[in-house]
């Protein structure tokens, strides 16, 4: 077996490059002026409590950000999203596990991580973490150089990341090689290695976040840290994983309730719901909500890496017209599942029918919808944005839109733009015409006609290396643990307890959604509808249908409907006109049940002798 710590060179360096990459609030920028790199030792790092907290700082990017895989993660392989496929940095297996053809040779391209250079993926970036955590646990124990409560409470965010850590793998792969020793798993060519079950790797992550709740109990932990909270909500999330069709295929009643039980504990410390849905997104952290997030930061970086760099989102989601990749846009049933402010849905079905109670009108289809579909979606000609783009910064609309009357030229009023001075034309800067006239140099091949909103920062650059964007990461919240109880309650059957926890979600301030009074089937399809509606972009919809075992008719939606058109009419003072159906992109059907889980990358195979997952070669 090959030494299982490296050596002290490597190792320093190691630290200390993910230690400032980390950028959490309580980094001591000076630390670099204590010692030069190339005299710190390995005792040094374990004994001393500025060099331990960085290395402790320096896994947390073991976790996994939202928008990996790049562009925003894994929503666009769910009904609610689409990739664009021009634009997308890992197609070569993303659009594969759409087409039904994800194999073990394409999952290490399909989990490639952004921000880790573009060269790591999400099993090799999870064991070296677990090792280096698993070092934090071999080289203290017994410490007693350490301030004895400093050293408990790293160790009770340590033992937080390794365990979210596993339960990562534990829904990306089922069952993965339990390993608590400083063994790296590419190391282990003479030693036997084995997968654990799902059930065990399971038990073991709840056994860690209960001892990290423990340790970190009564702590006041800065922005960006483990706490009691984050890990008993994580707990809460795993245990209603656990309980889901995918996992208790026999309906165990038990499961739900000890996820009940969970979840309870988590609303006993005391957090509430911030007042306004839009500032719970942006900086700082709202921690009466947010139970575990991150700020963007410049270290930290975040979304597109594009030429190596790590730019804000606005570069990968705002409109294409100013050279951005636009790589994943909202589908018309996500839009469609946002009610009028009156309760009811615009449509009855798929096929457009209109609902008469709704008061819904197709030709003005953006006017009084739920508060968060403002947030969640920029729709053709939504009031103006700020766009920031040097030269061309201006305050302008989302332009997706057409030319109504192509044989009458130069029909629009405005010839250029009172900020800019741009050339305006009779379509739209953000339209396909706009594109193949040749100025801008991204377009795509699947068009929905509306962009993520939730995530921009209009009030930042396009892409700028240097802002610090008003974004922030939400790993677990607050109204997540409400509507996870309410899919709880309902499994349970206690109707009126899951509605109360969905309406809680709805009468927030800002939102103030009237009471949903669905029952039976069709209170567990508003449930569904709601908790994509709150929690897109949010790292949610994928698994949930995972683990709904909902793959078919939503991961192979079929068609993808959205605008197939829009035009503006400028001698009727500017009048849209929607079209609505199929877009370009066809799904494949869904390949059965085996795709439910991912398929452990061939290289590990190879290596390691581990069991496959089914269905995979």
């Amino acid at each position: 077996m090959k030494n299982s710590i490296l050596n002290t060179k490597s190792f320093v360096a190691f630290t200390f490059l993910f230690a400032i990459l980390i950028g959490l609030q309580s980094c001591d920028e000076d630390i670099l002026e204590l010692t030069p790199l190339d005299r710190i030792t390995e005792t040094a790092v374990f004994s001393d409590e500025v060099f331990l907290t960085n290395y402790v700082n320096g896994n947390y990017r073991g976790i996994r950000q939202h928008f990996n895989p790049d562009a925003g993660g894994y929503i666009g392989l769910t009904d609610i999203a689409t990739f664009q496929d021009q634009t997308l940095q890992y197609g070569g297996s993303a659009i594969p596990y759409r087409e039904g053809n994800l194999t073990s040779d394409l999952v290490e391209t399909f989990t490639r991580l952004a921000d880790n250079g573009g060269g790591t993926n999400l099993w090799e970036n999870s064991y070296e973490y677990i090792r280096r955590i698993n070092v934090f646990f071999e080289k203290t124990e017994g410490n007693t150089e350490l301030d004895e409560n400093r050293l408990r409470v790293l160790t009770g965010e340590s033992t937080f990341q390794r365990a979210y850590i596993y339960f990562e793998l534990l829904r990306h792969f089922g069952g993965v090689p339990l390993l608590t020793s400083s063994v790296a798993l590419d190391e282990a060519e003479n030693t036997e290695v084995t997968r654990a079950s799902y059930d065990e790797v399971a038990q073991f992550v709840i056994q860690e976040l209960d001892r990290s709740a423990t340790l970190l109990a009564g702590e006041d932990m800065e922005t960006g840290r483990a706490s009691q909270g984050a890990a008993l909500a994580l707990k809460a999330r795993l245990l209603m994983y656990m309980a889901s069709p995918l996992n208790n295929p026999s309906n165990d009643v038990s499961k739900w309730q000890a996820a009940a039980a969970a979840h309870e504990a988590v609303f006993d410390l005391g957090y509430s719901l911030h007042p306004d849905h839009v500032q719970v997104q942006n900086k700082p952290l709202k921690e009466d909500e947010v139970i575990f997030g991150r700020e963007f930061t410049i270290q930290n970086g975040t979304e597109s890496v594009a030429f190596g760099l790590a730019w804000g989102y606005n570069y990968d989601f705002w409109p294409a017209g100013f050279d951005a990749q636009q790589k994943q846009v909202p589908t018309q049933r996500f839009v469609n599942m946002h009610q009028m402010t009156n309760g009811e849905y615009p449509y009855l079905d798929e096929n457009f029918t209109l609902n008469p109670n709704s008061g819904h009108d197709p030709q003005n289809p953006f006017v009084d919808r739920d508060p968060r579909f403002y947030f969640n979606v920029l729709y053709p000609d939504a009031p103006p944005l700020n766009i920031i783009d040097g030269g061309r910064t201006t305050v302008r609309t989302y332009e997706y839109w057409e030319d109504a009357n192509p044989d009458i030229p130069n029909e629009n009023p405005q010839q250029t733009d009172p900020i800019n001075g741009q050339v305006l034309f009779d379509f739209g800067r953000d339209s396909r015409s706009y594109w193949v006239e040749g100025r801008t140099p991204f377009h795509w091949n699947i068009q929905t006609g509306y962009i993520f909103n939730k995530l921009l920062d209009f009030q930042g650059p396009r892409a700028d290396v240097n802002f610090e964007y008003n974004n922030v990461t939400t790993f677990i919240r607050l109204a997540e643990m409400y509507l996870n109880y309410a899919e709880i309650q309902l499994a349970l059957g206690n109707e009126d307890e899951a509605r109360n926890y969905i309406n809680l979600v709805r009468a927030r301030p800002s939102v103030n959604m009237p009471p949903i009074t669905a029952t039976g089937a069709e209170l567990v399809e508003v449930y569904r509808r709601e908790r994509a509606v709150e929690l897109a972009l949010e790292d949610h919809r994928f698994w949930d249908l995972l683990r709904w075992k909902a793959g078919p008719g939503h991961i192979d939606i079929n068609p993808v409907n959205g605008l197939t058109s829009v035009t503006k009419d400028w001698s009727d003072g500017g009048r849209l006109t929607f079209e609505y159906g199929p877009i370009v992109e066809q799904r494949e059907p869904w390949p059965g049940d085996f795709y439910y889980l991912l398929p452990i990358p061939r290289d590990e195979i190879n290596r390691t002798g581990i069991e496959q997952n089914p269905g995979y070669d």
